[in-house]
């Protein structure tokens, strides 16, 4: 059994659920570009195509905060494309377009771009298609662009094509969706229970079924039981991009690049490639089982310079929400002090400007601080003697922990940040973009840095729709509350159910604070 056998489940039927990525962010491709020493077109000034781009949910946001720059999006389903020019003027946006358009059928007047996305596409259309993806790119990427395409990658998919053909077997002849869902889960679930053994057969089934159960069943329609899944080996899709003229620049995220993790022996075996970057990432999925790729290209003979010299640094803001291990970090001694990230990235130094440095970023965050000042603050924020270098010194010396920082994924560098990051004020405010959202019935909305977060309680959707600016705090306080009208609408701590209506209320009311400053952190408030 093939995916072909099955037949192609319509998007305009069976809508995929779509949010914005922030890695597919232009800010977050002119960094990777600047690193590799390209110098990539403004952020603020710049022209970006997404290719299949749904209903907008990632491009309307970037065009409603970027509104010097221009965007087009083309999705050959029409439902989404309505949907995705419905949001547009409804946010009163001059500067994107949307094409109801085949990737094999771009306008030849279509132009160039500084910024290509091809999210979620390549390993879901046909060969032909994917040859005419790449072929874009090559067409529309201006001279110094960036291509983001991401693909199912082996062998990490070699397990789940194996329970994927499986599913398709049982549900061969079915054409309702629905049914094919539910018919594919019942499938993984009776396979899944079956196992007596605690073998890795079993484990295996055992893992992918938890996941099925627990993602959007759109999702698992589209991403798993599609007519056409096909992953590829990295050296395959790196050889396909060749013949097209692009080259290999990097990973959307940073780290996937690094062999960090594996014993020195390991980095050492990848070190005799002899700078070979296509068989080095390859190898590298071999040892990590990678399943999934964001891979970054330009075109072929764009000169890359993969040094990371220190000096680059300078050229960035820096955010990070790093916390010290322990409470009271001295800034006076080399006492070696670890910053960890809360997703659990961390990084261990005793320079005393590198604590003071990253003290000042989890101080800050999410605002980012452009090097020059975090550099200044770090040095006045330790005794002279402390700092132990000259201050060219002590910028090279910041610079070279910052992009091990970032490589490790504890910090972020950043070309752009948006202006509008406000203190927690007395008329919370939500930007028109997310109270639209919220108003839609999202229950993903999108804040300043691209990023979302899901409001899946009503009182802070209530929240969010109704912060235009005209109400103060305590109005909207008790606006919230007086509207709670089931106590299980709020989330009390410890995952515990309120006894009372009056209970759910009263910590409503005391925790209201507390939820605000957390909406300016995660840049759903706007100033």
């Amino acid at each position: 059994m093939t995916a072909a056998a099955h037949q192609r489940i319509s998007y305009d039927t069976v809508p995929y659920p779509t949010f914005a990525q922030r890695q597919t962010h232009p800010d977050r491709l002119a960094v990777q570009a600047t690193l590799l020493g390209m110098t990539p077109a403004p952020v603020e000034r710049c022209r970006v195509l997404e290719l299949a781009c749904g209903d907008g949910s990632n491009l309307v946001p970037m065009a409603f905060h970027l509104p010097g720059s221009e965007f087009v999006g083309v999705d050959r389903a029409g439902a989404p494309i309505e949907r995705a020019r419905r949001m547009t003027a409804d946010l009163g946006l001059g500067n994107v377009r949307f094409l109801q358009r085949s990737i094999a059928e771009l306008p030849e007047d279509l132009g160039t771009f500084d910024y290509l996305i091809a999210h979620g596409v390549y390993s879901w259309v046909p060969p032909e298609v994917q040859e005419a993806l790449l072929a874009a790119c090559r067409r529309h990427l201006s001279p110094g662009g960036v291509a983001f395409v991401s693909y199912n990658t082996y062998p990490g998919n070699h397990l789940r094509q194996m329970v994927r053909e499986m599913m398709l077997f049982h549900v061969r002849g079915v054409d309702e969706p629905a049914r094919v869902l539910e018919q594919g889960i019942a499938l993984a679930r009776f396979v899944a229970e079956s196992q007596s053994k605690p073998d890795a057969y079993g484990q295996l089934l055992r893992t992918e079924l938890e996941r099925f159960l627990t993602v959007d069943g759109n999702y698992l329609l589209h991403d798993t039981l599609e007519e056409h899944n096909l992953p590829v080996y990295f050296h395959e899709f790196a050889e396909r991009a060749a013949r097209h003229g692009l080259q290999y620049l990097s990973e959307a995220d940073f780290h996937e690049m690094l062999d960090w993790g594996f014993q020195p022996e390991v980095s050492r075996t990848l070190g005799q490639l002899g700078g070979n970057r296509i068989a080095r990432e390859q190898y590298l999925d071999f040892l990590k089982c990678r399943c999934f790729r964001q891979t970054l290209l330009c075109h072929q003979g764009t000169p890359l310079d993969l040094s990371l010299r220190p000096e680059l640094a300078r050229r960035f803001l820096v955010a990070g929400p790093s916390r010290p291990e322990t409470d009271r970090v001295d800034l006076g001694q080399r006492t070696p002090e670890r910053f960890v990230h809360p997703q659990g990235a961390s990084l261990r130094t005793d320079w005393p400007v590198a604590k003071a440095a990253f003290l000042l970023l989890g101080e800050r965050w999410p605002r980012a601080i452009p090097f020059d000042e975090l550099l200044r603050l770090a040095l006045a924020g330790v005794p002279e003697e402390a700092a132990g270098l000259p201050e060219p010194d002590a910028a090279l010396e910041l610079g070279a922990m910052l992009l091990r920082a970032y490589a490790s994924g504890l910090i972020e560098l950043h070309l752009h940040t948006p202006a509008a990051i406000p203190p927690a004020g007395e008329n919370p405010t939500a930007s028109a973009l997310t109270r639209w959202e919220v108003a839609a019935g999202r229950r993903r909305v999108t804040g300043l840095y691209h990023s979302t977060m899901s409001v899946d309680d009503e009182p802070t959707a209530r929240l969010l729709g109704w912060a235009d600016g005209s109400r103060t705090r305590a109005a909207l306080r008790e606006e919230v509350a007086r509207c709670l009208s089931d106590p299980a609408e709020i989330r009390m701590p410890e995952g515990r159910q309120a006894a009372s209506l009056e209970e759910a209320r009263s910590f409503l009311l005391g925790s209201f604070d507390r939820t605000v400053d957390r909406l300016v952190q995660v840049g759903l408030l706007v100033a």
